[in-house]
């Protein structure tokens, strides 16, 4: 009978202790509606358009000769694009926007210095704000701000580009000259970005300091805001010193710092390298726009109904390929499996950093590291970030909520995350990363809607999601392989397609298991 007991005992504390670590390596996700909503921009799900000799533009939104190709149009609607920048990007520094208007017989064509490409102008501004309303976004136009003494632009090309956008055909020059091409009404541009990474000694640029950079935004945000005050203007953030100097010089004049990140992935014989670098980049970005958050906090004290926020004007994930013992940048490389879930844990991190972070646009929309890729003249694919992109912006909208998550992770220093652009002045080091990153919203209509991204790259991981007192889960969208480093091509274009199911949880929570790099939404109602 002892021995009976004994034996019992001993089977009860192996089974609770097998429970104990089983429980103890799922992640929990714990969402807790606020009493104040803090709205999401549906601007952070924006897009950028540039010529970088890579078929974005020609050959990508038109053809060689710069007319619309339709049946990308009618796929980019699907996305619901809010804003689309333009025309670049390091480009800019050599664009002339008058060589973009007019007659399309008269426009020049130009080597291109930054892409070593080819610019013919026959997408200029008219044909760019134009497909704009075709595919309903709003427009973003980039100054040239250069410095260059034979590329730079100049203020009064600004304001002339403004008038000629914006004027009316009645009472201004500029509206005038608009009219007779073709286009008596103005477009009432909204957007306007003044320079880009003027840090930098890339493009048909001379390196600033940020107190040169400062001073000249200055003299242009305000003499555009004096003369056209309800536009929204963009100037050029960098690292937190850059910011600070630059909010001190010209903060008063502008609605917008622009911060740039790239996330590094290396890929040899089809595979990615050191995959936790490129998985946990994300969390580094996430680090550097929380202390650009502070600084603004502090700085927007006294404009309260007008805060400075950030646009993260330039994103993605870019892929460097072993090529003959060498990694090389390469933007024909197929967007995969993994790259969703550094996308999602991008989208996770706007999310999370609203209402601070008010706009990002990702490069790019079609061809390069694109949504979309062109197959001929007549037909196009859908990666699996086309299909990322059109489920956050239907269903990660509203009011962001408050989230916790609990569970097996890595550190800062072990993840070592690469990440090009403005964050490279942020350490990683003793941080617990867990390897489920989250974040939820609230719609308007009551509905909450969960993101859950698995960072692992060799390890399912199992989640439970605590719900919200009086709400179930009832559908599931979920974008997930076995294989991470899986792609669409034009031979197989389902290989990475989402499904969604319907369910019925009523228990308080929702149990979910994630394949490595998933990205799984959950939509949630009231009982």
């Amino acid at each position: 009978m002892q021995k009976t007991k004994t034996t019992v005992c001993i089977a009860l504390m192996l089974w609770m202790t097998g429970f104990v670590t089983a429980t103890a390596q799922t992640t929990r996700v714990t969402i807790t509606i606020p009493g104040q909503r803090i709205p999401i921009d549906p601007m952070i799900y924006g897009q950028m358009l540039e010529n970088v000799n890579d078929s974005v533009i020609y050959g990508g939104v038109t053809d060689g000769n710069g007319n619309v190709q339709p049946h990308i149009t009618t796929l980019l609607k699907e996305l619901g694009i809010p804003v689309m920048r333009w025309p670049g990007g390091t480009v800019i520094h050599e664009y002339r926007w008058r060589d973009g208007i007019g007659p399309r017989r008269l426009r020049p064509v130009v080597n291109t210095y930054a892409w070593k490409g080819k610019e013919n102008y026959q997408f200029g501004t008219d044909e760019f704000l134009n497909w704009c309303k075709d595919v309903n976004t709003a427009p973003y136009i980039n100054f040239n701000m250069a410095n260059h003494p034979l590329y730079g632009g100049t203020l009064w090309e600004a304001l002339d580009w403004i008038e000629y956008v914006n004027g009316s055909a009645d009472t201004t020059t500029g509206g005038r000259l608009r009219a007779a091409y073709g286009h008596k009404e103005p477009y009432n541009v909204q957007y306007w970005g003044i320079g880009n990474e003027n840090y930098g000694p890339w493009g048909r640029h001379n390196v600033e300091t940020a107190t040169e950079y400062g001073n000249r935004l200055a003299l242009w945000a305000g003499t555009i805001r004096s003369k056209y005050p309800g536009l929204r203007l963009l100037g050029v953030g960098h690292t937190l010193d850059w910011n600070r100097t630059v909010l001190e010089k010209s903060g008063k004049d502008i609605d917008f710092l622009t911060q740039h990140y790239y996330v590094v992935s290396k890929l040899k014989d089809g595979s990615i390298q050191n995959p936790d670098h490129t998985l946990f980049a994300p969390a580094k970005m996430e680090a550097h726009l929380r202390s650009l958050g502070h600084l603004l906090t502090g700085y927007n004290k006294n404009r309260t109904n007008n805060p400075v926020r950030l646009s993260i004007d330039e994103w993605n994930n870019r892929h460097s390929v072993l090529q003959n013992n060498e990694y090389k940048f390469t933007r024909q490389s197929p967007r995969r499996q993994f790259d969703v879930a550094v996308a999602a844990g991008m989208l996770n991190v706007f999310i999370r950093q609203s209402p601070t972070v008010g706009m990002a646009n990702y490069i790019f929309p079609v061809n390069g590291h694109g949504l979309i890729r062109t197959i001929g003249t007549d037909d196009a694919l859908k990666t699996p970030l086309f299909y990322l992109f059109k489920q956050y912006r239907q269903w990660m909208t509203g009011a962001k909520l408050d989230i916790t998550v609990n569970g097996p992770g890595i550190t800062g220093a072990a993840a070592a995350p690469t990440i090009d652009g403005d964050c490279k002045e942020i350490q990683m080091n003793s941080e617990q990363l867990a390897y489920i990153d989250a974040a939820a919203v609230q719609s308007t209509e009551g509905a909450v809607y969960v993101s859950l991204v698995n960072r692992s790259f060799n390890s399912s991981r199992e989640v439970a999601v605590a719900l919200p007192a009086g709400y179930r889960a009832v559908e599931v969208w979920e974008l997930q392989h076995a294989n991470i480093n899986a792609f669409n091509s034009p031979e197989n274009r389902d290989v990475l397609v989402p499904k969604t199911r319907m369910i019925n949880s009523r228990k308080g929570r929702y149990m979910a298991k994630l394949l490595p790099c998933a990205v799984i939404l959950v939509k949630l109602v009231k009982k």
